[in-house]
């Protein structure tokens, strides 16, 4: 299954999202994202919820947060948030800063759906993996 759900907020403004599958997801993340307003610094950070795990990256006011399931382990759904925290940064710039809630879900929900499929399913996308892969040639 691997990554199912993925967003990208500043705040408690949602700027974008993508779901693979139908699942409460949205409302989950919306609710880990009021807790995480609390605090202010930058974080990685997991929590459990049913069978699925959302993982959530908080860098300079951008929290990525996705939901993949409890097969995928930590370090394939990290990789993932970090490309997507990357390619939003370089894609928006300045405007993720005054953007209003939504604005960039039209284009950038397309980027996400692309690269949960590339993390969930290409066995490159795990770096370790294919440094061990190179390493067994």
């Amino acid at each position: 299954m691997g990554i199912l759900y993925g967003m990208v907020a500043r705040g408690q403004v949602v700027l974008a999202e993508f779901s693979a599958t139908q699942t409460n997801a949205s409302t989950v993340a919306r609710q880990i994202l009021e807790k995480m307003s609390q605090g202010k610094n930058d974080s990685n950070s997991s929590f459990s919820h049913d069978r699925y795990i959302f993982h959530v990256k908080r860098t300079d006011g951008l929290t990525v947060l996705c939901m993949a399931d409890d097969a995928s382990g930590r370090r394939i759904p990290f990789a993932f948030l970090e490309e997507i925290h990357q390619k939003f940064v370089k894609t928006y710039g300045r405007a993720i800063q005054s953007a209003s809630g939504y604005a960039m879900n039209e284009e950038f929900s397309r980027v996400m759906s692309q690269q949960m499929e590339h993390f969930s399913t290409d066995p490159n996308a795990d770096r370790l993996n294919r440094l061990k892969g190179e390493m067994s040639q």
